[in-house]
């Protein structure tokens, strides 16, 4: 699913957890120059994170040239991780009920065009109109059940898919359905629905048919807390007395949202065959990488559920997934053939398993991050830039952040200037950049360069988040 964007508790468990002094297992890559520093990388993540365990692994074309876990895969049986471990990967899931979309649309079984009560005639909400494509692009303005007050967060009780539709089919659109962007677990809970119904298969079988078995990827699962998978990871939440036992869902909770269990080596694989080898053909492939234009801009997130973008001068396909104990990241560089996947057991820690893949890719590029200037900023411009930004046409489960004079420069608190929770410092960058003082792969920039800044831009989670100045500000 998608990350529940908590940052204080990030700075929370950066805190309260201590280091986890653990061994490295590693693969046996190729030798490549960039690998130490990689590997020094990796292992400073998992002890200062902390994650409990941490498996990454960096392929460049054909050739493996990292590939490793550190930590442990089980707290209390002190079972070492190794890239071989099973991970829960929350949102990636999506990017695999996207391409079953698109193999079913290729061979004329799903129409994207067609609205969601072609295929769903019982759908009562006010989306029965809706065409399928905006449910792939986050565009149909569906409420997201996970972040819904009534939500059960945690819950480990059993549901149906029709306890779950209750939750969001009829609740009214957040906005006209294709004029702006809101991250919904619910819109892809409603691709998964339609595939079962075109296919007459619940979605784990039609997965596997379609997917799994022919990519060979025999170390993924669609599957809850209750099967017995070996070299299953348990994930963990990190607390004020170190860690704790994540909640375990049933699976029709994240189902076509976020159900899948992975390792980074079959995640590998998926990339290579889909992305890299396109084993299933243009009209799936170009439907995946589809994007739209969407305020000013084209919307980087593509039908196929992948963040596509320039990212420091590299073309970039990725996704993020975050579930309850665990966070992840895939990420493919085409124009590079570099392709980076990052799991671990614990979220809400820093560096993130984003955070983390983009310190991989600069070490890869030769890319440093510059560093932050010293200078203290002028008070004319604390002032000028300090104050509330709204959400713009793209949400990702924030809506507000709050920026405040902070000691000399500038803090930022999630929820607005006079929201509960800590403010975290803003280091300078240069100009109206700014990097998060507890992940610096978290960048802020501000817009124009003079005068009163009127839009402001988060590099986070993948992705440039836009904002603009609260009225009346």
């Amino acid at each position: 699913m998608i990350q529940r964007l908590a940052l204080p508790a990030a700075m929370t468990a950066l805190a309260a957890a201590g280091s986890l002094l653990a061994g490295c297992a590693t693969a046996q890559p190729a030798a490549d120059p960039h690998t130490a520093a990689i590997d020094a990388l990796v292992a400073n993540a998992q002890s200062s994170a902390p994650y409990p365990g941490l498996a990454v692994s960096v392929r460049r074309g054909d050739t493996l040239i990292y590939e490793a876990a550190y930590g442990e895969a089980d707290l209390e049986q002190h079972a070492a991780a190794t890239p071989d471990t099973v991970f829960q990967i929350g949102s990636i899931t999506k990017s695999f009920t996207a391409l079953l979309v698109a193999q079913l649309a290729a061979v004329g079984r799903i129409d994207i065009e067609a609205p969601i009560s072609t295929y769903l005639p019982d759908y009562s909400g006010p989306a029965r109109d809706v065409p399928v494509r905006y449910l792939m692009n986050h565009t149909a303005g569906l409420v997201n059940y996970t972040s819904l007050p009534d939500f059960p967060q945690g819950s480990q009780r059993t549901v149906t898919r029709d306890v779950m539709r209750d939750y969001f089919e009829d609740a009214d659109l957040m906005f006209e359905p294709g004029t702006a962007f809101s991250y919904s677990n619910s819109g892809t809970y409603t691709l998964g629905l339609i595939i079962e119904a075109v296919t007459g298969e619940t979605y784990d079988v039609a997965l596997a048919e379609r997917v799994l078995e022919p990519l060979g990827l025999d170390r993924t699962y669609y599957a809850g807390y209750e099967p017995v998978i070996e070299g299953r990871a348990e994930g963990y939440v990190a607390g004020e007395n170190g860690f704790r036992n994540a909640p375990q869902l049933d699976p029709l909770v994240p189902f076509s949202a976020g159900a899948l269990l992975s390792t980074v080596q079959d995640i590998q694989d998926y990339i290579d065959q889909v992305h890299r080898r396109n084993v299933f053909g243009d009209a799936v492939r170009d439907m995946l990488y589809e994007q739209v234009e969407l305020g000013d801009d084209t919307l980087a997130y593509a039908l196929g559920a992948l963040v596509i973008r320039d990212w420091e001068g590299h073309r970039k396909i990725a996704h993020a997934g975050d579930i309850d104990g665990f966070a992840a990241y895939m990420s493919y560089y085409p124009d590079d053939d570099l392709s980076i996947v990052v799991m671990g057991s614990t979220r809400d820690v820093a560096p993130t398993p984003v955070g983390l893949e983009q310190k991989i890719a600069r070490i890869v590029f030769d890319q440093p991050r510059p560093a932050p200037s010293m200078a203290p900023l002028a008070d004319s411009e604390i002032a000028a830039i300090a104050g509330n930004y709204d959400a713009s046409y793209m949400r990702i489960g924030i809506d507000r952040i709050g920026i405040l004079p902070r000691e000399g420069g500038l803090a930022f608190r999630i929820g607005g200037v006079d929201a509960q929770g800590p403010a975290i410092p803003l280091l300078h960058l240069d100009g109206r950049t700014f990097l998060a003082a507890h992940d610096d792969e978290m960048v802020f920039s501000f817009a124009p360069d003079a005068g009163t800044p009127e839009d402001l831009t988060v590099d986070w989670l993948g992705g440039g988040i836009p904002f603009v100045r609260a009225a009346g500000e």
